[in-house]
């Protein structure tokens, strides 16, 4: 099931790869873009606009890229996202289908039961589906589930009688060292103590119950449900495994019948058991064979097996898609870091600005000079290898605004609203206030003004200064505890010489 899911967004890829060979772009880029431009066209069509609506990245945008650039960069953010979370969704169903194909050759199943590892390799494990092959009344053949088996598929063993006098004894101490809080086998009311080794003999003793819902191998007893005076029979199997170095271990069992209380089975709890103990002893009787052979008859019922795959491919699939998310927040966030950066230079630009202002009206020029003075100045310092400047690209625009037939007061004011700033709000209304009542105060209000904003800048570079010593806090912190251990450990060491 899991193959035809991972073949699916393949497919995926391959359709939009092929619908998308009119757009730009290639490879994933191509896909990114058409789906960018086809949820655009579904946006205009429902009214909810682009990709990014109203969303904090498209205001970011329209921050960063005021005039001209807004929907070329919109495009360039949108498409980039996209395609970096296609790349990554792929990037994990293709590991998915890498492990699943892994797992599907190292599976073990074969027409006549499980592949063992030859002899010297390693033992593996394996989960199996059983199924019931039945007609049903239609004539047709089903398959009905009937239960999941994980087992252990050792490797192949020669078989060898070695030590067996010293399994003897082992077997005759058995019967006293397993009552535990009972009297006697004959009467077992308390739970067992099934030991894994008997000391001074060189065996690993593990432990089989014909019934474990009534004795379990941890030597539990299943008799809570049982009434008074009722008991069954149940045969316990212990098995002592020796490991002699040459011929890979050699087993013995010896069976004891034990008895208690036990519930009932019901059918399919019957055959699933019954199903166990076949494999059980099949594999007690293969072990020096090639195949752990299977069984396919059972209580007049045919068997059907499955192999389980490996489960870590919708593991991978599911976590590619969990990156690719986080990696489309990242950009987001990027995104918006530099907006915040853009707005704390604006705020430490804006003294300079006002003091430039103060400078040039004091030389008599207009505001509407000032503004076009200040965009010349600042694209001849771009020229010369200025950084861009959040409030000066402003101004620029400003100046572009005028120069194509906007009013100044309509100018001046979406000037502070596209600043977004306290600052620039307020210089904005001193500029409109000064189109209503004339030249005659603004010299003095913008002197004002700029002896505030240098004061406020104080205050700024104070706050940055504080943050900045937080943030250096732990790090600090860590180098002091660094500092000790190195001290602390060579005086220990010293004083316990």
């Amino acid at each position: 099931m899991e193959i035809y899911i991972y073949g699916s967004i393949l497919a995926g890829y391959l359709v939009l790869w092929f619908v998308s060979r009119g757009s730009e772009g290639k490879g994933i880029g191509r896909i990114a873009e058409y789906l960018y431009e086809r949820g655009r066209v579904w946006g205009q069509k429902t009214g909810r606009g682009g990709l990014l609506r109203e969303s904090g990245a498209r205001r970011d945008l329209s921050l960063l890229y005021p005039y001209g650039r807004l929907q070329g960069e919109e495009k360039k953010f949108c498409t980039g996202r996209i395609r970096l979370a296609l790349l990554i969704f792929l990037a994990g169903d293709v590991l998915a289908v890498a492990g699943y194909a892994a797992a599907e050759g190292n599976m073990l199943l074969r027409d006549g039961g499980l592949v063992r590892e030859e002899i010297g390799g390693e033992d593996r494990s394996t989960e199996l589906e059983a199924y019931v092959v039945q007609e049903a009344e239609s004539g047709d053949v089903m398959k009905v589930h009937q239960g999941d088996y994980r087992l252990e598929v050792r490797s192949r063993k020669f078989s060898e009688n070695e030590a067996r006098s010293m399994a003897e004894e082992v077997f005759a101490l058995l019967p006293e060292r397993i009552l535990g809080e009972n009297e006697s086998l004959g009467r077992v009311t308390k739970p067992l103590d099934l030991p894994g080794t008997v000391e001074g003999y060189p065996f690993l003793i593990s432990w089989e119950s014909s019934s474990y819902a009534l004795v379990d191998a941890d030597g539990s007893v299943g008799n809570s449900g049982m009434g008074e005076g009722e008991s069954r029979e149940v045969t316990l199997t212990a098995i002592l495994s020796y490991d002699n170095g040459v011929q890979g271990g050699l087993r013995w069992a010896r069976e004891y019948p034990v008895t208690v209380f036990g519930p009932e089975l019901s059918p399919e709890d019957a055959l699933s058991l019954r199903i166990k103990e076949a494999i059980e002893s099949a594999d007690m009787r293969s072990v020096s064979e090639t195949e752990l052979p299977l069984p396919y008859e059972m209580d007049e019922k045919s068997l059907y097996w499955e192999e389980k795959p490996s489960g870590t491919g919708m593991a991978m699939l599911v976590f590619s898609g969990i990156v690719a998310f986080l990696a489309a927040a990242v950009m987001g966030s990027r995104l918006h870091e530099r907006v915040v950066q853009r707005e704390r230079q604006m705020m430490l630009n804006y003294p300079q600005i006002i003091s430039k202002f103060v400078l040039y009206l004091g030389a008599g020029l207009s505001v509407r000079s000032t503004f076009i003075r200040l965009g010349e100045e600042y694209t001849r310092r771009r020229e010369e290898g200025l950084s861009e400047q959040g409030a000066y690209e402003e101004i620029l625009l400003v100046c572009r605004e005028l120069a194509s037939g906007v009013p100044e007061a309509e100018a001046y004011a979406d000037f502070g609203q596209r600043c977004r700033s306290r600052q620039y709000t307020r210089l904005s209304a001193i500029l409109a206030q000064n189109l209503k009542k004339g030249n005659q105060e603004l010299l003095s209000v913008m002197q004002q003004e700029a002896k505030a904003s240098f004061e406020e800048r104080q205050n700024t570079a104070r706050k940055l200064g504080e943050e900045a010593e937080t943030k250096l806090l732990l790090p600090m912190i860590m180098m002091l505890a660094i500092t000790m251990l190195i001290i602390i450990i060579p005086a220990y060491y010293s004083f316990a010489a």
